[in-house]
């Protein structure tokens, strides 16, 4: 199981539809995929058709609620949902959403104090507990989890505890960049910890125009981007679609296969298969590339034997 969460400091980049799309992608590629919706402020996973199941299911806050209320661990299979009509190569995609859309759920949301359950209730045993039940139930190759924007508790968890990677969308402006500083920060201050981890970061700019730059403004943004937030490699780029189809959140990568944005998703999707080493795809890739290296370091000795 591989976790990776899509987050955006500021909202319209279109980090949902860029997880919807790469999750029912990976769906119809055979792998078992989990779609998590801990944007709590604003959910909306289950308003896209590909994902919407046939019952409605609580989620992620009521399985908290029913925690703080009773003290035992909920089991988590009655907070999930399997989606019908993906997976025709034996993929399966499974949703966990925020909570049921009831009167009660914006009260229940606001009734918890993030804060005390992690001072006090044993929030990150919870939560550890919740990732060991997604492994056991349903199984899945890999888990997208749909974050909440800017700096927030629920955030953290998102950012920092839960996931194996971070794929960070942005649209390149000062905001973004001041924002996703001291994001980016205290992801990377996983590692440090006594039992840290390193976290896979994936930049992506969103919600770019598709205009000629002929004042250079995008490429001298994006290396203050990669100055500031500490990386080399190009950001992967999903640009702006005025198309209609987005008013009824068509899933570009199921229902328009063949556009130019279906394909950018794509390759947000291979990205983050690359560096899952439980993905075959990924553990192949991962053999090349030592295989390569392991050639160059032979030839490079070859080399200075005659030195």
């Amino acid at each position: 199981m591989y976790v990776t969460t899509f987050y955006s400091f500021k909202g319209g980049v279109g980090r949902t539809m860029a997880l919807v799309n790469s999750g029912v992608e990976l769906a119809k590629g055979g792998r078992k995929v989990l779609l998590v919706d801990f944007d709590l402020e604003a959910p909306g996973l289950d308003t896209f058709e590909a994902v919407k199941t046939r019952k409605s299911a609580p989620g992620i806050v009521d399985f908290v609620r029913k925690y703080l209320d009773t003290g035992q661990v909920p089991e988590v299979g009655g907070y999930l949902r399997k989606c019908t009509g993906i997976g025709d190569a034996g993929g399966e995609l499974w949703l966990m959403p925020a909570g049921t859309r009831k009167a009660a759920y914006a009260q229940n949301f606001r009734g918890i104090d993030w804060g005390d359950l992690y001072e006090k209730r044993d929030g990150f045993l919870l939560f550890e507990d919740l990732k060991a039940q997604w492994r056991s139930t349903v199984q899945p190759d890999h888990v997208f989890v749909d974050s909440c924007t800017g700096y927030t508790d629920v955030g953290g968890i998102c950012t920092r505890q839960l996931p194996d990677a971070v794929a960070i969308l942005f649209f390149p402006n000062e905001q973004n960049l001041t924002g996703l500083t001291r994001v980016v920060a205290d992801i990377r201050s996983e590692s440090e910890e006594s039992q840290g981890k390193q976290i896979k970061l994936h930049f992506i700019i969103s919600n770019v125009p598709d205009l000629d730059d002929e004042d250079r403004i995008l490429e001298r943004k994006i290396n203050a981007f990669q100055k500031k937030l500490g990386f080399k490699r190009e950001p992967l780029v999903v640009h702006r679609n005025d198309s209609l189809s987005l008013l009824n959140q068509v899933v570009f990568t199921k229902d328009r296969p063949k556009s130019r944005l279906a394909g950018e998703y794509r390759r947000i999707v291979k990205e983050i298969v690359r560096h899952n080493l439980g993905d075959r795809e990924g553990a192949l890739d991962h053999l090349k590339k030592a295989e390569k290296v392991a050639g160059l370091r032979s030839r490079e000795f070859e080399t200075s034997q005659f030195l």
